[in-house]
């Protein structure tokens, strides 16, 4: 139920409504403060978190900056976790791994300093996404709880917020020439990926559509780019 006893929709269609406005953001002209903090209303939303805050690395020096928050709790929490240089964001940011506490004893336990803090804003859980790029972790997404745990399911629709939240910081709208040359790269991709399905459908004897599962299917467990994947068949191939 919601705050006005209306019925909330289910788990993955607020996540879904939440990140379909995210992502549109990155193909308009868009306030990055304002996108991301509306994108961090959208996650506590769907996870049942009561507020969040996002702390990020710094340009250059790597130093941990607060970013933005949904209320002053939050924001307070981030600031605090700066100050005394622990918590679950500074943790998230420093290993690259998502950080849960369930519990004031539990928060206790892995940062002594936050008990107080956590238990005057009425937050009794947290839960921390990595905002990562290319390997690099950018910063992290913090999600306060009062009263909720975090399933399994609840922590992949807030990575999932947290992958967006990265892709709308570090956004910059391609100039025309760069849109064309990624544009002929894209259509270059895909003439290999053509041809690599003529390669399977010929040595295999199937379809071109089943060719094309087959590909997916080996470049899917080969954990590699499917363009790459289908470069190197047409190597061996050629053999």
């Amino acid at each position: 139920m919601t705050s006005h006893g209306t019925p909330q929709a289910p788990l993955p269609e607020r996540a879904v409504r939440g990140l379909a406005a995210a992502t549109a953001a990155l193909v308009t002209d868009h306030d990055v403060i304002g996108s991301i903090t509306t994108l961090l209303h959208s996650c506590a939303e769907s996870i049942d978190a009561v507020a969040a805050g996002i702390l990020v690395a710094g340009p250059g020096n790597g130093r941990l900056e607060f970013l933005t928050a949904t209320d002053h709790r939050a924001e307070h929490l981030e600031v605090y976790q700066l100050q005394v240089d622990e918590g679950p964001g500074v943790d998230c940011i420093a290993t690259g791994r998502p950080v849960t506490a369930s519990g004031l004893d539990g928060i206790a336990a892995q940062w002594p300093s936050l008990r107080e803090g956590f238990s005057a804003a009425g937050f009794d859980g947290v839960h921390a996404a990595p905002m990562k790029w290319h390997g690099r972790t950018l910063g992290a997404v913090n999600l306060f709880l009062a009263g909720q745990q975090v399933t399994g399911e609840k922590k992949l629709v807030s990575q999932a917020f947290a992958d967006v939240a990265c892709l709308v910081l570090i956004h910059t709208p391609p100039t025309p020439a760069e849109v064309a040359a990624q544009t002929r790269a894209a259509l270059a991709d895909r003439a290999v990926i053509e041809r690599a399905k003529g390669v399977v459908a010929y040595t295999e004897n199937v379809s071109m559509d089943a060719a094309f599962d087959r590909l997916v299917d080996l470049a899917r467990r080969r954990e590699q780019p499917l363009t790459a994947t289908a470069a190197d068949l047409i190597a061996r191939a050629a053999e």
